[in-house]
């Protein structure tokens, strides 16, 4: 005699239901907090920007004072633009959930590159779109390692961007790669958290 089954509509399947759905609400908050991937894109971001200002110090530098830093606050902006799509199309697919904090990063970005905070970004440097903008990201998606980090690297990005650290050094050690090569530094320490968090995640699934 075969086993009976449930009916439709029963107990059983409303159970089903509510586990599925709350499956699928875990999965899509995971990826709506995933710490790995932003802290990858806007290392490599950074890194991207800044290494030819490395690589050219010693030549002439990489162009008008300022330039260096206004691109990689552009390639930033970019990095924040790409998560905002990349968050929205996932949010999207899984029907909950929303890439909350990225479009406004995105916004800040386009402001502090194109319009009246090129001044900030002309003394700050670009860390200052990388602090403010991945500190948004981190407040508004309650992830508390994001906000930490953009505290951290942000801030020491700024205060270098007065060259508060190089000027300490002193004037017979001192070279032109040094300024952008601290800030290559704080982008591939980012990159670094960027997969160890990636680590810690694959781990969780």
């Amino acid at each position: 005699m075969s086993e009976p089954t449930m009916a439709p509509g029963q107990p059983g399947d409303a159970r089903e239901l509510a586990a599925l759905v709350s499956a699928v609400r875990t999965k899509v908050r995971r990826d709506l907090r995933m710490t790995s991937f932003p802290l990858l894109l806007l290392g490599s971001a950074t890194a991207a920007g800044v290494i030819p200002q490395v690589a050219t110090a010693g030549h002439g530098g990489f162009g008008p004072l300022g330039v260096g830093d206004w691109l990689t606050g552009l390639l930033i902006t970019v990095a924040f633009a790409v998560m905002w799509l990349v968050y929205r199309r996932r949010a999207l697919r899984g029907g909950v959930g929303r890439p909350a904090g990225f479009g406004a990063a995105t916004g800040l970005g386009f402001f502090l590159t194109m319009s009246g905070g090129l001044i900030a970004m002309a003394f700050a440097g670009p860390f200052l779109l990388f602090g403010l903008g991945l500190l948004m990201v981190g407040i508004w998606q309650r992830n508390r390692f994001l906000a930490w980090w953009a505290v951290l690297i942000g801030g020491i990005g700024v205060f270098e961007g007065f060259f508060g650290i190089t000027n300490r050094l002193s004037a017979s050690v001192w070279r032109g790669w040094e300024h952008p090569a601290i800030y290559l530094v704080l982008a591939l320490l980012t990159i670094l958290a960027g997969l160890l968090a990636r680590r810690r995640e694959n781990r969780t699934r």
